[in-house]
């Protein structure tokens, strides 16, 4: 990473609305997170507090990891992945407003948080982030490496390394877009190297049968039975804000449309019709949908209950 984009990125990391020189002072005044300690997580140990690193093994170019390690943490505290939502320009820094929602919830529950920035100039849209950049859009099949949840594996193995752990897994929590990732990871991937994870109000979903052609299921993705049945075994929750039910700017194709109207009906049908096909193929099932009262299209207002299930915690008004 540059110099100068290291300035930058501290500078936008104050919040600066003013001149560059104010912001630059801003900055040198003690503040909680104004600036982050770069590190190389294969031969560093992750800092306490704000740290940042890159995958660079990365065909598109590296992706920034920002971490949180709280003072309490230890070698066994759990990693917790968190996906920024849809709207990814790299002067907005969505990853900023999910990490400052974020840092103070891994301190309550002692977790190491890694939020990824897939910033919309190097990740455009949502075939190569929420889907995984798993095919090109004449569904050509692309290697692993090249994938958004390739990244994802490589930041977890890095801060794992830098840790000094023996971890295997890690859990995740992704809002909108990232929930998307969230639950396509799982399905493409059998569910390797998650302990818990939580997708909160996704616009849409891959459907897990064949009658919905890709992206909207699985006619054409090249998951087969045996990874779909592990993707089942996930501890996958399917996090909705009943209030989720605005649908101006909605995904309207005819197989999203089939889902349901809005992200809520959508979440409820995913979960139901993914239970039936699981049963018909003897596969365990353990996903589950938990719902957040009174919540709509509010990444902030979702994360304490995605945060307690991620911590194995009772949220009520499961199924």
């Amino acid at each position: 990473m540059s110099n100068d984009r290291h300035i930058r990125t501290s500078l936008l990391r104050c919040g600066a609305v003013f001149t560059l020189l104010v912001a630059g002072l801003l900055c040198a005044a003690p503040a909680a997170h104004a600036t982050e300690t770069w590190f190389d997580p294969s031969q560093q140990k992750m800092p306490s507090g704000d740290g940042v690193f890159e995958v660079d093994s990365v065909s598109r170019g590296p992706v920034t990891i920002y971490t949180y390690r709280p003072q309490s943490a230890s070698s066994a505290s759990p990693i917790w992945v968190v996906m920024p939502g849809t709207r990814r320009d790299e002067h907005r820094h969505l990853a900023f407003d999910y990490y400052d929602t974020w840092r103070p919830l891994a301190d309550q529950y002692g977790a190491i948080l890694l939020v990824p920035e897939f910033t919309a100039e190097k990740w455009p849209g949502a075939w190569t982030y929420n889907m995984g950049n798993v095919r090109s859009p004449n569904l050509q099949a692309k290697p692993w490496r090249q994938t958004s949840f390739y990244v994802v594996e490589e930041a977890f193995r890095l801060a794992s390394h830098s840790l000094g752990g023996h971890r295997q897994k890690f859990s995740m929590f992704g809002h909108g877009a990232g929930a998307q990732f969230i639950q396509r990871y799982v399905m493409h991937s059998g569910c390797r190297h998650i302990d818990r994870a939580v997708a909160a109000n996704s616009g849409w979903y891959m459907m897990p049968e064949s009658g919905f052609q890709f992206p909207f299921g699985l006619g054409g993705a090249p998951i087969g039975d045996a990874t779909l049945g592990k993707a089942f075994g996930c501890n996958l929750t399917l996090l909705l804000g009943t209030s989720d039910v605005n649908y101006a700017r909605m995904r309207n194709d005819r197989d999203a449309l089939r889902q349901g109207k809005t992200r809520y009906e959508r979440g409820r049908f995913f979960y139901r019709r993914s239970r039936d096909v699981a049963a018909n193929m003897g596969a365990s099932f353990n996903w589950r949908v938990r719902e957040v009262p009174g919540v709509a299209h509010q990444a902030d207002r979702m994360a304490p209950a995605g945060a307690a299930v991620l911590a194995g915690a009772r949220v009520a008004n499961s199924n």
